[in-house]
């Protein structure tokens, strides 16, 4: 039955690709208008912005403690939902255990690509502090909810599969 293979994998593919395009949108409506993104609280410490209230630690702070939580958060997402892929499902017989695997897997894809942007990102930051445009931010912030996004919704239609 590769038809339904095929059409499960084009619906599942078509649903998370809209999660991502919606999210996308979402985050760039609310960033319009805005100017470069900081990722080092001292860099917009510095530009010393209209209207933005900053914390003390702000003038000294580095994006590189965040930068590690990110990662480690996509770490574990990416570890669970792999081993699920592998090791769970019981009956792969069950079409929704299959939805459900198909969903994490885009999981994975969007958080592994979340992680290179992050960090290709932060890298041309380090040598161009404009570089951080609201198109970017708004692209790195989407994978990395659509990556989350992807990762509860699969594991939600894993359990209505248990059932």
């Amino acid at each position: 039955m590769p038809s339904i293979q095929l059409s499960l994998f084009g619906g599942v593919s078509l649903s998370a690709l809209i999660v991502f395009g919606l999210l996308w949108t979402i985050f760039r409506y609310r960033t319009r208008g805005a100017g470069p993104f900081y990722f080092d609280p001292q860099d917009c410490f510095d530009a010393q912005i209209k209207g933005r209230v900053l914390p003390k630690s702000a003038s000294s702070a580095t994006f590189e403690p965040m930068l590690k939580h990110y990662i480690g958060v996509m770490q574990l997402i990416v570890t669970v939902s792999a081993a699920s892929i592998a090791f769970g499902g019981g009956n792969q017989a069950v079409p929704l255990i299959k939805i459900a695997k198909l969903f994490v897997t885009w999981s994975i894809a969007y958080g592994v690509a979340f992680c290179a942007i992050l960090l290709w990102r932060y890298d041309e930051y380090t040598q161009n502090m404009r570089s951080y445009t609201p198109a970017w931010y708004t692209t790195v912030v989407a994978l990395g909810f659509s990556s989350f996004s992807c990762f509860i919704v699969g594991y939600l239609v894993w359990g209505w599969g248990l059932i």
